[in-house]
């Protein structure tokens, strides 16, 4: 054979060689991917893993993206880029589970039409532009359907979780049900009965959102639900407690608001006499639960300074009516919300808070606890009773300490692995705390059978506590002229109850780095830039306040003319003129000043700009090609040397 046969023979076998390796690689091993980027950008968590390997049915995922339209934003191709590489990484990890279609919307098309049937919505980024489409679509074996009107880059740290999500919805297409326990008058299933008392409008949200089970105050045992929600309960007897106790150990699903001092009880003073219940308690407590998790609330009201809400009140110096911040009321922004919690991590309102606790905790092997909702450093505390008594904002100014102060927390999420209350099993029957018993009260039915008692956690508990229940009240967020929502009150508990009613994979999952990195070291010259330019500024204030009292020592010596004054008419003197003439001077140096940081800011970023494409865009090619030319050169000397 031919040197010039095998050859071709050769670079023959080695084609095929190459095309069958990733036809078997594209089959086999389409799960396997080396994600080297630092937020491991194209790996997905163990959370959405679990999710993929509990499907039983197909699901295909519909991304609808007008890519036309979409190319008067960069920052939104870029983002859209992002879906697809995650998408295409939840198909390649589902083996064959998932499947990803993405069709190009265009303007009066039958993709348009489609995507309008879907339930995505349009966005237009300029006035004349044609609108774009940008959302998803999820449907399984039966045609449940479940989408995202809008994919915002804004919430690219979500992106995992709500495709999560949307896969376990058309797994579990039922709503989350929720068993609620509560003394208020909190009734979802009531909301927009003609004959029922008015609902808040988070009562309303709970009821279109979930399934709700209120229980009766005397309830013996808690029904199977997805997710635990207390919110200020009455007082509770110790069967009842065993009862919350052995239902969080199972399933370890609760949200519980309690309150040292609640308004919404205090106020909800109405009778109805073809319903009547015994009047709210103004506090309420877990604390035989709580000190078994290692959490305790204090039985005194926070104040918060620094985020106070404003009210009217008097001003007892002048009697007049005026807006002053009130301690007892406080916000708790944004910035001051856990940012990784998916809780809490897209609240961009913050949340407003009335008479709330303060909860402490204390280290429990295998259990974490995670602050959701903090408040300044400027705090105080109030007895419960004082605060009921709502005092004035400006007596409460009166006794605030000089120092002091801490933060504190006023909601955390309390997860792992709990042991029961109530280690000797089942209590007796009893009296509920605080009352005696009744001896022609007949006793309670026995309980239904709920299994084995449980002595520790069977699921590992997922726990959300707030020390307030006014935040749900309506007063506290919503606007009553506009009827809109002025924080995210409202949104902060649905969220947290929709969470917790996911399985153990979706609950695990946290918000993740965005994909755009942040520039650090253009940033630090920025700010370094800033810094001057505000010292420079500060600097000239100062001439300017200096230039001012020389003017005004003029004018008290008898050496001035009168202008500063106030007489507009009189001529400026020698020594005045002198004065302003200086601080023009001054002006223009500290102008040129700015204008020298400025220039030199700018140069440095495009000295910065000119390295890195240098060393991404030529800095390869020229050690490729100086390697070669050494190795040229090496043969050209090792041919020399052997003849």
């Amino acid at each position: 054979m031919s040197a010039r046969r095998f050859a071709l023979i050769a670079a023959l076998a080695l084609l095929a060689a190459f095309a069958a390796a990733n036809v078997i690689s594209n089959s086999w091993f389409r799960a396997w991917r080396l994600d080297l980027t630092e937020n491991h950008l194209y790996s997905l968590s163990s959370g959405a893993k679990a999710t993929l390997d509990d499907l039983t049915e197909p699901v295909e995922l519909t991304l609808y993206y007008s890519r036309d339209a979409a190319r008067v934003s960069p920052q939104l191709q870029a983002y859209a880029g992002r879906v697809r590489e995650m998408l295409q990484t939840f198909q390649a990890r589902s083996r064959g589970r998932v499947r990803f279609v993405e069709i190009d919307v265009e303007p009066f098309s039958e993709a348009e039409d489609a995507a309008v049937a879907a339930g995505v919505e349009p966005v237009r980024l300029t006035g004349a532009g044609d609108p774009i489409y940008f959302g998803l679509s999820g449907a399984n074996a039966i045609d449940d359907h479940v989408g995202i009107a809008f994919l915002d880059p804004e919430r690219e740290a979500f992106l995992e979780y709500e495709i999560t999500r949307l896969i376990f919805e058309l797994e579990n297409p039922e709503r989350t049900s929720v068993a609620l326990i509560t003394s208020l008058p909190i009734d979802p299933a009531a909301a927009g009965s003609p004959f029922a008392a008015p609902q808040s409008v988070f009562a309303i949200e709970m009821g279109r959102m979930l399934d709700v089970t209120r229980l009766a105050p005397d309830f013996a045992e808690i029904p199977d639900a997805d997710v635990l929600a207390i919110i200020h309960p009455g007082a509770l007897s110790q069967q009842q407690l065993y009862a919350i106790d052995q239902f969080i150990l199972r399933k370890g699903r609760a949200f519980v608001a309690l309150d040292p001092a609640a308004l919404m009880a205090q106020q909800a003073t109405g009778f109805d006499p073809f319903n009547p219940v015994a009047p709210a308690p103004t506090s309420s407590n877990l604390a035989p639960l709580l000190q078994r998790w290692g959490v305790e609330m204090a039985p005194t009201v926070v104040l918060d300074l620094d985020n106070a809400l404003g009210v009217q009140a008097q001003d007892p110096r002048t009697g007049q009516p005026t807006e002053a911040p009130q301690p007892l009321f406080f916000a708790v922004p944004a910035d001051q919300l856990d940012r990784d919690d998916l809780m809490t991590a897209w609240l961009r309102r913050g949340v407003n808070f009335g008479l709330a606790g303060a909860l402490s905790w204390s280290r429990r092997e295998g259990v974490a606890v995670e602050p959701l909702a903090r408040t300044s450093g400027r705090t105080m505390r109030l007895p419960a009773e004082a605060a009921l008594a709502r005092p004035s904002p400006f007596d409460i100014l009166q006794m605030w300490p000089p120092s002091g102060g801490r933060v504190e927390t006023v909601a955390l999420r309390l997860s792992g692995d709990l042991e029961t209350a109530f280690p000797s099993g089942r209590p007796a029957d009893g009296p509920e705390q605080g009352e005696t018993a009744d001896a022609a009260a007949p006793p309670p039915p026995p309980p239904a059978d709920a299994g084995e008692p449980l002595s520790r956690s069977a699921t590992p508990a997922q726990i959300v506590i707030v020390a307030d229940v006014d935040f749900l009240a309506d007063e506290f967020y919503i606007d009553p002229r506009s009827g809109g929502s002025g924080a995210d009150n409202a949104a902060f508990a649905l969220n947290a109850i929709d969470v917790l009613g996911g399985s153990d994979a979706l609950v695990s999952l946290r918000s993740r780095a965005p994909s755009v990195r942040r520039m650090e070291l253009v940033e630090d010259m920025e700010r370094g830039a800033e810094r001057r330019i505000r010292d420079r500024q500060e600097a000239l204030q100062a001439q300017l306040q200096e230039t001012e009292e020389r003017l005004a020592q003029l004018q008290a010596g008898g050496r001035g003319s009168g202008f500063f004054s106030g007489d507009l008419g009189a001529e400026l003197t020698p020594e005045e003129n002198a004065e302003i003439e200086r601080f023009r001077a001054r002006v223009v140096e500290v102008r040129g000043e700015l204008r020298d940081v400025e220039r030199n800011l700018r140069g440095d970023i495009d000295r910065l700009e000119a390295v890195v494409v240098f060393v991404n865009v030529w800095l390869a090619p020229l050690l490729v090609a100086g390697a070669g030319l050494i190795l040229f050169w090496r043969r050209q000397r090792r041919g020399r040397a052997r003849q």
